[in-house]
């Protein structure tokens, strides 16, 4: 059994937050995980490839420390943007010891803010939410923090090109004159390089190869429940068509473009439609969109049965197909 999956399941299901918190948990060295700060140094080694080796150009030292790092790990941090509350899903601040030659000593500083901005689902994206968020943390340290932290915001997404996250991604444009960058970082993908996923199997790999200290059994398991979860999780959101339900498997599928959206009408093997909204990565109400299809397509479906009875939804999709098919 997979917890994870388990926990998914109904209105009380994981959501973004709860997988915020289990991120959270296993970067933040102090939780009670065993990895001490294995995974967070695993996590800023991932950041730096997709930063282009930039992110430690200045602080090289501190991936290379066998010693731990000062760090502080915050859910939910709020931060103000024009009078309005913007809140971090998750907070890395990342501090070191640096010279002050004013004072001719060591003081501990905040050199790197890490904010994670995660969605779970395409449908999640917000246009300016990424951009609000960062104009926020930047407005924040120029008022009241060393102005040299250095600012990086990463999008935590699934896998999958979305015209809806790829618009919330490119409206934020980084100060560079801050040095502050951002990355967009996948959940999971074909390919495991560069994503979440990946970095936790190449973890249990490093385990098994005694390149890490041992971890245990209980966070071993763990970890692999969380593997799979992340990989049912992505497939879910960005392939529905691949996931059987409680209707049975796919058994056939016809896509159609309208003006407000593109949209894929399914038939399973109970022989049930649904209509899935592929812009908003969900699903609509079956039978009024089926009529617009109807009437916006100029198909020759009728509403009615021969009895003069109005068609149910099976019947009507099972039309729509047909004649959606014909005119492929």
């Amino acid at each position: 059994m997979n917890i994870f999956t388990a926990l998914s399941q109904g209105k009380g299901s994981l959501n973004e937050n709860n997988m915020s918190a289990m991120l959270s948990f296993l970067i933040n060295p102090y939780q009670e995980h065993g990895l001490k700060d294995t995974f967070l140094k695993e996590f800023l080694k991932l950041l730096d490839e997709l930063t282009a080796k930039e992110l430690f150009e200045n602080n090289s030292d501190l991936l290379k420390n066998k010693n731990s790092l000062e760090v502080e790990v915050t859910l939910e941090s709020p931060y103000n943007y024009k009078g309005q509350k913007r809140y971090l899903d998750i907070e890395i601040q990342i501090y070191d010891d640096m010279f002050d030659p004013v004072t001719a000593e060591y003081e501990t500083k905040e050199i790197l803010k890490i904010a994670v901005e995660n969605k779970i689902k395409p449908s999640s994206a917000q246009n300016d939410q990424f951009r609000q968020e960062y104009k926020a943390i930047r407005s924040e340290i120029n008022r009241t923090e060393d102005k040299e932290t250095k600012v990086l915001m990463v999008f935590l997404t699934p896998s999958g090109d979305f015209n809806s996250l790829k618009k919330e991604f490119d409206n934020l444009i980084i100060d560079h004159e801050s040095n502050d960058d951002k990355v967009w970082l996948k959940w999971d993908a074909a390919d495991d390089s560069g994503t979440l996923a990946g970095l936790l199997k190449s973890l249990l790999k490093s385990e098994a190869n005694f390149e890490i200290d041992p971890i245990s059994d209980y966070v071993r398991n763990t970890l692999k429940a969380f593997i799979r979860h992340i990989i049912e999780t992505n497939i879910k959101f960005t392939s529905p068509e691949r996931v059987a339900d409680d209707l049975g498997d796919i058994k056939e599928s016809v896509t159609v473009e309208l003006r407000d959206g593109k949209y894929r009408i399914e038939k399973y093997e109970s022989s049930s439609i649904k209509v899935y909204n592929l812009n908003e990565q969900e699903y609509e109400v079956a039978k009024p969109l089926l009529r617009k299809i109807i009437k916006d397509k100029n198909l020759d479906v009728s509403l009615y049965f021969d009895s003069g009875n109005k068609r149910n939804t099976r019947s009507l999709g099972r039309k729509v197909i047909k004649a959606l098919k014909v005119k492929e």
